[in-house]
């Protein structure tokens, strides 16, 4: 059950600028959230060092404290900053690192789909 959004935003491909402390980028990510041993699947629309935005299968309650696994990591804490129905954003305990993001990104990052050749006839 996730659905497709589309955002038209200045700036550079698959990066988010905006007035938040450090730059997202769009990523598809596989996740797990849970808490004192439940656990659930989650999809992680857009990651940057501070924080990630969470899609969920369960309503995520504001400034509680989570662990998210992002994928081929341990368990990390994370604050719900904001929740609304199955959407939250988080900010993690501790930031991950450049490296751990930009290899992230390199593996997950959403890229826009380009028409088919076919389709249209470019001047």
């Amino acid at each position: 059950m996730f659905s497709a959004e589309i955002v038209t935003l200045p700036g550079h491909a698959g990066t988010v600028r905006s007035t938040r402390k450090a730059d997202r980028s769009d990523v598809t990510m596989p996740g797990r959230v849970g808490d004192l041993g439940a656990r659930s699947l989650c999809r992680i629309s857009d990651l940057s060092t501070p924080g990630a935005r969470l899609k969920t299968f369960q309503p995520l309650v504001p400034h509680s404290v989570i662990m998210l696994r992002l994928p081929s990591q341990p368990p990390r804490r994370a604050r719900i900053v904001w929740a609304d129905d199955f959407t939250a954003g988080c900010a993690f305990e501790r930031p991950i690192d450049q490296a751990l993001l930009d290899a992230l990104v390199a593996i997950y990052g959403f890229t826009p789909a380009l028409p088919e050749i076919g389709m249209f006839r470019l001047p």
